[in-house]
């Protein structure tokens, strides 16, 4: 299955569950809503997707994903005291545990056979389909904005009243995902997929449709601040802001000439939001509200006094435990979205409140002390891994949109709740992917320019 001619198929199979994935995962909260039945069958679809693609790849000999394929192993067998360990405490965790923390990794294994160096082309229509997804569920978010509380899309996919996550007199809107949560994470990976579509366009596009071509980077744009800022929470902000701001450093230590090019995008970005603040405040609200200072306190004090107190508490409950909790912790998968469902044990666990919320306490309740060496060392190879993969960048154009994938990589790699949240997961290892599918796309380049050198 490795040879060339049998190639083609799995291309087309792998991209098939790529443009899925990426659909499900934008409508997903959407459709949960609408049709109530298949709220757990839709919870569970995309982790019957990732089996599938693991299926798809399982025989492939792909030289460009040799290294995180053999990692991944590596990392499996590294779990196997923590999956037998978590055997003992529930038997149906074990499954969930092991697909939270391994399963997604295939989504970075499948975007480079999807998109081998003959193939640049589908790989511009996909970036491009996932950058023009930012207009829709935008639109959805600003209908969610003027209608009430009350209504079907603003309730959650439970059915309960979202009333209490409100601020300003408006809701922190979830468009069409799940909760807000899941939209944050859609809308700074769109910070990448934006640029994927402005470095590297479709060129197969018909004459009749060039203005909307020249258009779509406003549009894109426009929808992208409208969306981060009436999601009402940090998270989108922040996290699109930080992308961004790593992009534009990244271009500008490979390229000094780049800070014209990047105070002009950071500029452009500043003028959406500033005239959309003034034409439709109410977008603006939400977000302002949550974020107003209280008193003399700074908001960079507010957060490290969150931080400082959230540390302690958890350190004073850490040492509480016993040898074997901290050291193989309590159990993979327990804090995880939708494990209640599945496991008493965790049902046990969550019915009273009790949830770990941020990445590092999630990784150290679950797996003890053993899961923060191997969990990070893993997550902080990958990001060195793709990081030295972008230095090897030589095209501009691959090199450019490489910062800024690069930047919600190291975003979510270092702070990103992946051991909690199966969607941002699943964004962060396909940007990891879409990173070793540039490093292909750019050796094709090298050798061509070599061979019309020659």
């Amino acid at each position: 299955m490795n040879n060339f001619q049998n190639r083609n198929p799995i291309d087309k199979k792998c991209r098939k569950f790529l443009y899925i994935i990426v659909s499900l995962l934008v409508f997903e909260g959407f459709l949960r809503k609408l049709v109530p039945p298949l709220n757990i069958p839709l919870f569970f679809l995309k982790d019957i997707l990732c089996i599938w693609a693991m299926y798809l790849v399982s025989d492939i000999k792909y030289k460009n994903v040799f290294q995180i394929n053999l990692l991944w192993k590596q990392i499996a067998l590294a779990f196997l005291p923590l999956l037998l360990y978590t055997a003992f405490l529930d038997p149906v965790l074990v499954v969930f545990g092991a697909k939270q923390y391994l399963l997604y990794v295939v989504v970075a294994i499948v975007v480079p056979v999807a998109f081998p160096a003959h193939r640049l082309e589908e790989f511009k229509n996909f970036f491009g389909y996932a950058a023009v997804l930012v207009i829709p569920t935008s639109m959805v978010a600003i209908l969610q904005n003027f209608l009430p509380a009350t209504h079907w899309l603003n309730l959650s996919v439970d059915g309960s009243s979202l009333a209490d996550f409100s601020a300003g007199g408006y809701l922190r809107v979830s468009s069409t995902f799940s909760f807000t949560g899941q939209y944050s994470f859609f809308l700074i990976a769109s910070c990448a997929f934006f640029a994927i579509r402005l470095y590297i366009p479709p060129i197969n596009i018909n004459s009749q449709f060039k203005i909307i071509k020249r258009a779509l980077p406003l549009i894109l744009g426009t929808m992208l601040v409208i969306g981060a800022f009436i999601t009402g929470g940090r998270t989108a902000v922040l996290g699109c802001g930080a992308c961004i701001f790593i992009g534009v450093c990244l271009l500008i230590y490979k390229n000094p000439k780049f800070i014209i090019n990047g105070v002009v995008g950071v500029g452009f970005l500043a003028t959406i939001y500033l005239v959309g603040r003034e034409i439709k405040p109410e977008y603006f609200a939400a977000y302002e509200t949550r974020s107003a200072d209280s008193g003399d306190e700074s908001q960079t004090d507010k957060i490290s006094g969150r931080l400082a107190d959230g540390m302690f508490n958890w350190l004073d409950w850490y040492g509480d435990q016993d040898i074997a909790s901290i050291f193989l912790g309590n159990g993979l998968g327990v804090m995880a979205n939708g494990s209640q469902k599945i496991s008493s044990y965790a049902e046990r666990v969550r019915s009273d409140g009790f949830w770990t919320e941020s990445d590092a306490p999630t990784t150290a309740w679950e797996g003890g002390a053993y899961l923060l060496v191997i969990w990070y060392s893993f997550r902080v190879y990958i990001i060195l891994f793709t990081f030295k993969l972008w230095t090897s960048l030589r095209n501009n154009k691959f090199r450019s949109a490489g910062a800024f994938i690069f930047g919600f990589i190291l975003i979510n790699g270092i702070i990103g709740t992946l051991s909690l949240q199966p969607p941002l997961a699943i964004w962060w290892w396909l940007m990891v992917g879409t990173m070793i599918a540039l490093r292909g796309f750019d050796l094709d380049y090298q050798q061509k320019s070599l061979e019309n050198k020659l």
